[in-house]
């Protein structure tokens, strides 16, 4: 039920945070809590979008295997796994700052949200982008200061568009089944030109990306786009397989901009 026989969901919540430990200068005490974090986070949200999308997964042929889906698992075993997991984040959850513990409590709310979003707005992937990229904005807060400048907005812009981006792709591997059971997402809304609306995102992104790196982020910038792009082009949107196989290659684009943020770091500690 957490999935972590799938860690794309840890690595596509871990990088945003490692991007904000890395602006931050954490140390490895810090990397170590974030990532425990985000295991035990992802996981949580898993369960909850199971027992809020058990009607619903039962439909849908990718999900219709979930072990709730499948009466694998009652609703009372999944509420005590959840508590588990809750517990491990509450002991995470008591190492942070004062300031990343109130952020902390926004993260939670969206994250309990966010299922509900794709019966709601045709845009479920902006509110995922602010739930799965907050860890940003916590990573800082917990390390030093959060403030709130032009620079760190298009940051987590740039993070936002990138979710948009990777889960409109995720999504449409679902397409057919969301169309018939009226769930609603990008992929539907993109669905007649899909590779226009996600090449301009991801300019869009880039060059949100480019205003916090200024000059000097030429190399990430550009590596990021020419990355996504090539597998925007190799990306068959009528392949539910692909689509997952393309989604899961995505994170590498997270990867990318942490790992550059880093060697700022060393070279400019």
């Amino acid at each position: 039920m957490a999935r972590l026989h799938r860690p794309i969901g840890i690595w596509l919540l871990l990088w945003p945070c490692f991007c904000g430990l890395a602006i931050s200068h954490g140390s490895l005490f810090d990397y170590i809590l974030f990532f425990i974090g985000a295991i035990t986070l992802r996981s949580v949200g898993c369960v909850i979008n199971d027992l809020v999308d058990k009607d619903i997964d039962t439909k849908v042929e990718r999900t219709k295997l979930r072990p709730l889906a499948a009466n694998l698992l009652t609703k009372n075993q999944a509420y005590i796994f959840l508590s588990i997991l809750l517990s491990v984040g509450a002991c995470v959850w008591m190492f942070l700052s004062p300031a990343a513990k109130y952020i902390s409590f926004i993260a939670a709310i969206l994250m309990v949200s966010y299922p509900f979003m794709k019966r709601l707005t045709h845009w479920p992937q902006l509110f995922l982008g602010f739930t799965f990229n907050i860890g940003l904005l916590i990573a800082i807060a917990h390390v030093s200061i959060l403030t709130f400048s032009w620079q760190l907005l298009s940051l987590f812009a740039s993070l936002v568009l990138w979710t948009i981006f990777y889960d409109t792709i995720y999504a449409f591997a679902d397409i057919h089944d969301d169309l018939k059971f009226n769930i609603k997402s990008t992929a539907i809304v993109m669905r007649h030109a899909p590779k226009t609306w996600l090449t301009c995102i991801n300019l869009l992104l880039h060059s949100m990306l480019f205003i916090f790196f200024g000059p000097n982020g030429i190399i990430p910038v550009c590596v990021g786009v020419l990355f996504l792009q090539k597998l925007l082009n190799m990306w068959k949107p009528n392949d539910s397989q692909d689509c997952i196989k393309t989604f899961g290659l995505c994170h590498f684009w997270g990867l990318i901009e942490w790992f550059w943020l880093e060697t700022v770091r060393i070279i400019s500690p």
